[in-house]
């Protein structure tokens, strides 16, 4: 044997000596997450105002999110506030029996509408307190609750299951249910005290710490009591396997600074853990452990796909492969009760790479209408198509026939037999998933093609108070988004705003599908109009008739209310009655 050779060998030997002496007891098998573990997950969310240590009370059950009372000497400090008025108010008054003491300050530990859309109530109506935040949370609020409200109002409805019965929603993975319904309202404060990295402050006698953390959110923030080593953690941990990617749609989640925020919290040793989603924990041992588990999954389903990124895998091929290994499946605080390693895969893929997986068939593929017709016509056409769905159905492949119904009813949408078979897909799939955001897709969807009910487009509803403060800028943002472009493809027009209880004025231009915003008044305009502000924006946020309101509180400087009839048209439709 030559001398690399014994090299070799040798360091073989040494290598297989260390892995014997530090192999650690294999862990017990993971538990298998069911329907059944999703109902008695259901435990974690049992109604009731804890008072973790003296003076710290978390309300649990009230919503989908906690929120956290925090006692000083002549006032409180609210964590996180519901997310709406009618859910802050039930919390309140829970919490008014444990004190009277007021509001002295509110904190928001990110911009999820589930922590600060009741922020009003708590403030009972003292309106200059302190509510701090991280710096980035207004944009990223008003980017979801303005640009995609439509979208993400809609997909959060499937996710959450709002309007299945109380039967097939058990409960949302991190909270009992979402409390919204027809009729809620919201009513959000604008952060007043923001900061980038760290903020220290005292309030009522209260000394605290807020130290950026991004994680399920860029602006997410933990809540540190260095006197007492409390941790309040927002969203960055909670009990199920954390939502690296949510199905309602989200901006990209960087695993690696969800860790790096979660080592922030373990260097700490923080005795007590009190969470915005599920129960609070005690123990410095405990909380050390369930910490580093934590972190652990996070950067095990990261770094492990980067590694097969890097070997040439696709995003459905991570995903089928990625499994957290058995000592962290085992945690009860990972259970995927909420997010899952594969969705979670897909989205690192997708934040790394972007959306081309590699396959040149997918950089200009056929349209989809154009790729149903042909699988239709290579399945042998319509009635053959329909009847491999009815033999996939029944043999219980449910996910198959998922994906055949995809091209038949695409081809042919009002196919009776595929939209049963789609339907009885769906609640089959529903009925056997343990993740409550799976389960709750395919039973809503199912509802939705069995014309059950019609998701609306949007669920809450702001308060005047709420709209008047926030600044007119983004109501022009959220018309450029719903500017159709179709119907304005051969429009060139400048519509003025002139405002009488605001010394703002904005030009509006479309040209040609393109909208532009010029935040002052041209000259040159089409159209000038004039209406008090906040009339304006109860009409955009739809607390005003659009057509009863054009007609009586637009006073028409330029131009015609016709003209401007038409312009609005554009953006929506202005219903005559």
């Amino acid at each position: 044997m030559d001398v690399i050779g014994r090299v070799a060998l040798g360091v073989g030997v040494l290598l297989s000596l260390v892995a014997c002496k530090d192999r650690v007891a294999a862990p017990p098998a993971a538990p298998v997450a069911t329907p059944a573990a999703l109902a008695a997950h259901g435990e974690e969310f049992r109604r009731e105002v804890i008072e973790v240590v003296e003076g710290i009370w978390v309300a649990v059950g009230y919503g989908i999110a906690n929120s956290i009372l925090i006692e000083g000497d002549d006032g409180v400090i609210v964590v996180d506030t519901m997310e709406t008025v009618e859910s802050a108010r039930a919390v309140l008054a829970e919490f008014r029996k444990r004190t009277d003491k007021p509001v002295k300050a509110l904190i928001y530990t990110h911009s999820h509408p589930d922590h600060i859309g009741g922020a009003g109530v708590f403030a009972e109506g003292a309106g200059a307190i302190p509510v701090y935040a991280q710096r980035g949370l207004v944009a990223n609020m008003e980017k979801t609750s303005i640009e995609l409200q439509t979208a993400i109002t809609q997909r959060s409805l499937r996710m959450y299951g709002t309007q299945l019965s109380p039967e097939a929603m058990v409960n949302v993975g991190i909270g009992p249910f979402v409390a919204m319904g027809p009729g809620s309202t919201i009513d959000m404060l604008r952060p007043t005290r923001t900061f980038d990295d760290t903020l220290e402050d005292t309030v009522a006698g209260v000394h605290f710490q807020l130290v950026h953390a991004p994680g399920e959110t860029d602006d997410q923030l933990f809540v540190w009591l260095p006197q007492r080593r409390i941790l309040l953690s927002g969203d960055n941990v909670y009990k199920a396997f954390p939502n690296l990617y949510t199905i309602r749609g989200t901006s990209y989640r960087d695993p690696r600074a969800w860790a790096d925020s979660i080592d922030k919290m373990r260097a700490l040793k923080p005795t007590v853990l009190v969470p915005s989603h599920t129960r609070p924990l005690v123990g410095e041992a405990l909380i050390a452990q369930t910490l580093t588990d934590y972190r652990d999954a996070i950067r095990y389903v990261y770094d492990q796909t980067l590694r097969l990124i890097n070997q040439g895998y696709t995003p459905d091929e991570i995903a089928s492969r990625i499994k957290l290994p058995p000592h962290l499946a085992a945690s009860p605080w990972l259970r995927e009760f909420y997010g899952t390693p594969q969705w979670s895969a897909r989205n690192i893929f997708t934040g790394n790479l972007g959306w081309f997986d590699g396959n040149p068939s997918n950089l200009r593929p056929l349209p989809p209408d154009e790729t149903a017709w042909r699988i239709v016509e290579l399945a042998g056409g319509i009635d053959a198509l329909a009847h491999q769905i009815d033999a996939a159905a029944q043999a219980g492949e449910h996910q198959w026939v998922l994906q055949l119904t995809d091209y038949l009813l695409r081809v042919q949408p009002d196919h009776v037999g595929a939209r049963q078979a789609r339907i009885a897909a769906l609640r089959a799939l529903g009925g056997r998933e343990a993740n409550p955001n799976a389960r709750h897709w395919y039973l809503t969807v199912a509802g939705e093609l069995a014309g059950e009910f019609v998701l609306p487009k949007r669920m809450l509803t702001p308060t005047p108070e709420m709209l008047a403060r926030m600044p007119l800028a983004r109501f022009f943002d959220g018309m450029a988004v719903n500017l159709d472009a179709e119907a304005s493809a051969d429009t060139i027009i400048a519509v003025g705003f002139e405002f009488t209880d605001t010394p703002e004025r904005y030009t509006y231009i479309v040209r040609r599908g393109v909208s532009e915003v010029v935040p002052q008044l041209r000259e040159d305009a089409d159209i000038v109009v004039r209406v008090p502000a906040q009339v304006f924006k109860e009409m955009l946020a739809q607390l005003r008739h659009p057509a009863l309101t054009i007609a009586t509180e637009f006073e028409i400087v330029k131009g015609s209310k016709l003209g401007f009839v038409r312009f609005m048209r554009l953006f929506v439709p202005v219903e005559d009655t």
